[in-house]
């Protein structure tokens, strides 16, 4: 007996199994015949009429009562790996990120810098500000930052027009002294446009590590894809130290693309689990168009 709910009453309306048909059946050759045998009873059909039957979709939903996530279950675990991860680019981002829960949290964090650090900044900047990532990072992976060929001095320098006209004078009077007290913001520009590029790094990396961080932050605003010039795990860390369920509920911003690889990591049980979620519908013209003889090789088990 086979453990799918299969709807006899549908198929016997369907093919109007009267006394005199099911005599007729008898009459035929057995080979021609298929008795399906669930816990609910049994129905004897021809073969090729219940094959052609299982061509349409709808119909199919209704006989395997797909609506049952149990009856999707047992079709599913019966799936191979090829076949099963036909199935998971149906699942939404919200249903394929409910799967990361059976992954443990250090291996949701190796995961999740694996992504490309444009996602990774999707994830984090949901909760957390530049500034929230600076003050976990080491002071020498700011200044790799800061002294990386891809930063633009015109970036740096609108940074510095856009500063506080105090600001600026205590950050110029830490670097060079007394002298530049009261010089105005046009002669600090003046001076640090005029630095060789050794001396322009050397002014830059000196900073106080506030002033640094302002600094990156600023910068980041100003040309946003500056942020893929950090490593993923300083992107990451305070995301990582948000509980599970906080970082569970933020990983639907993602797309499936991302998604699916990370879920198709899990154990093909686990899979299997995930892939359940599917439409009942999107499910039954996947049956039709990829998995007939699967079917009809578990309704004569």
């Amino acid at each position: 007996m086979i453990e799918l709910n299969v709807d006899l009453a549908y198929l016997s309306r369907y093919y109007e199994l009267s006394t005199q048909r099911i005599n007729q059946f008898s009459a035929e050759d057995p080979d021609k015949m298929i008795t399906i045998e669930t816990m609910a009873g049994a129905v004897t059909l021809d073969r090729e009429e219940l094959r052609a039957l299982m061509t349409h979709p709808s119909k199919v939903a209704k006989i395997l009562e797909l609506q049952k996530p149990k009856n999707r279950y047992l079709i599913i675990k019966n799936l191979n790996a090829e076949d099963l991860a036909k199935l998971l680019p149906y699942l939404s981002s919200e249903q394929l990120a409910w799967g990361l829960q059976y992954f443990t949290s250090e291996k949701l964090e190796t995961l999740i810098n694996h992504l490309p650090t444009e996602q990774v900044a999707t994830l984090v900047f949901q909760h957390f500000g530049m500034m929230d990532i600076l003050n976990l990072m080491d002071e020498d992976k700011m200044d790799n930052f800061l002294k990386s060929e891809k930063l633009e001095k015109k970036d740096v320098m609108k940074y510095f027009e856009g500063l506080d006209d105090k600001q600026f004078e205590r950050i110029m009077m830490q670097q060079f002294g007394p002298i530049m007290e009261g010089k105005g913001k046009g002669h600090y520009l003046t001076v640090i446009d005029e630095m060789s590029p050794d001396k322009f790094t050397q002014f830059l990396t000196r900073f106080e590590r506030k002033d640094k961080m302002q600094l990156i932050a600023g910068l980041v605003e100003i040309n946003p894809e500056y942020i893929l010039e950090f490593e993923n795990e300083d992107l990451s860390k305070p995301f990582m130290l948000m509980d599970k369920e906080k970082i569970m509920k933020t990983m639907p911003i993602l797309d499936p693309e991302f998604l699916i690889p990370m879920i198709e990591e899990l154990p093909p049980d686990l899979i299997q689990v995930v892939a359940t979620q599917i439409d009942p519908q999107i499910f039954a013209e996947l049956i039709v168009e990829e998995f007939p003889d699967l079917i009809m090789e578990m309704l004569t088990m």
